[in-house]
């Protein structure tokens, strides 16, 4: 939408040139003709509206600094402002926006077709009709506007919703800011993952000192699970276990894009089918992620 002043002037100046040839005129007046209408402005609107709203996630899902807490938090925070779109002072907004810049454009004077009633059956009675098309733009537009929005909630339900909310808790509780801060129950699951032992009473010994060091830190320290790695790595490294759940943390894998980057190679072991992440293959993308690690390291005979 940005462009799209500069769109209009280009396609209006080979219109305007001769020199250009008719094929490439006549193309350049449909086009123009096409995005000119209220109906292609409405949809082009409504498209760099969701677009917009995901652009946040979607720098942040790919980013390699990106824990996975923060990345679904700004998930989640972009699916609520989807759900506010769903209301009819939305679709207003963007239908007003759309008309506004139909209008602002040079009105085409090529009369465009009509339909028109078969002559043949003005002797018939026509008792209902199959498959008409509704005459209201505005009212076809908010069917549109309502079933976007719908489909844009419900995928992203669909990615990161109720059938990971064991592992969406168990990211949670390793955040040094929550109340159940390393609660070795909820973080087991994450550990399963992995396969990795877990020691309870490693989760209380760390528990109480970093609870103690967070006490007496300053004001300018931004406690993090980035910060506890850096700065305690070596006392972490006399319990293992929680060292493990801090990594785990911070190894981030809910990017699709990052998954068909990284493990391209490996589409035909769990499935053929990769365009969903419902699969359970994105359970286990933490441990294929420390294995591509590993035997990477490794050197062939």
């Amino acid at each position: 939408m940005n462009n799209f002043e500069e769109i209009t002037s280009l396609l209006t100046e080979i219109d305007s040139v001769r020199a250009h040839g008719p094929e490439l005129r006549m193309e350049a007046v449909g086009l123009l003709r096409e995005i000119s209408t209220p109906s292609f402005l409405f949809i082009a609107n409504l498209v760099h509206e969701v677009v917009a709203l995901l652009d946040p996630p979607n720098k942040l899902l790919q980013r390699e600094d990106t824990d996975l807490w923060t990345g679904l938090s700004i998930v989640t925070s972009a699916k609520v402002c989807m759900q506010k779109l769903r209301c009819d002072e939305g679709f207003t907004k963007v239908w007003e926006k759309a008309t506004a810049a139909a209008n602002a454009l040079p009105k085409s004077t090529t009369p465009k077709r009509r339909r028109t009633g078969n002559k043949n059956m003005d002797d018939y009675l026509v008792e209902e009709t199959t498959g008409q098309r509704e005459d209201d733009v505005e009212t076809e537009l908010k069917r549109l506007y309502y079933s976007t929005v719908d489909s844009v909630v419900g995928e992203m339900d669909q990615r990161f919703s109720e059938q990971n909310s064991h592992l969406y808790r168990a990211l949670a509780v390793l955040d040094p800011e929550s109340d159940l801060f390393l609660d070795p129950e909820t973080v087991k699951c994450i550990m399963d993952l992995t396969q990795s032992p877990i020691c309870y009473a490693e989760f209380e010994v760390a528990k109480n000192f970093l609870r103690s060091q967070k006490e007496s830190k300053t004001e300018g320290d931004n406690w993090t699970t980035k910060l506890i790695l850096s700065k305690y790595h070596k006392a972490l490294q006399t319990m293992p276990s929680v060292l493990t759940a801090f990594k785990h943390a911070l190894t981030f894998g809910a990017s699709t894009a990052m998954c068909e980057n990284s493990f391209s190679s490996l589409r035909n072991v769990f499935s053929d089918h990769r365009r969903s992440m419902l699969h359970k293959r994105k359970a286990q993308l933490v441990q294929l992620a420390f294995e591509r690690d590993l035997t990477r390291k490794c050197t062939t005979e």
